[in-house]
């Protein structure tokens, strides 16, 4: 199992990662440096299970609330 990023709009894979915080501290850094989010897109890749057994994949502005909420400091969440 790993998660894959791409960028929609090209149909390019900017990366895999083994854990979903990998894939979401890309996602901060990419919105960031100006990507536009709704052109992200975060997915899981399970070879051992169907398709269709697998959650969407999340974009544009739900994929950043989650990239900022994992990448918030403790501190911040409580605030």
């Amino acid at each position: 199992m790993h998660w894959e990023l791409w960028s929609v709009d090209t149909a390019n894979l900017v990366g895999t990662f083994e854990t979903e915080a990998e894939g979401l501290a890309v996602v901060r850094e990419l919105v960031g440096k100006g990507w536009p989010a709704d052109v992200l897109s975060l997915m899981v890749e399970d070879e051992s299970q169907p398709v269709e057994a697998l959650p969407p994949a999340v974009r544009g502005a739900e994929l950043v609330r989650r990239a900022e909420a994992a990448g918030a400091s403790p501190s911040r969440r409580t605030a």
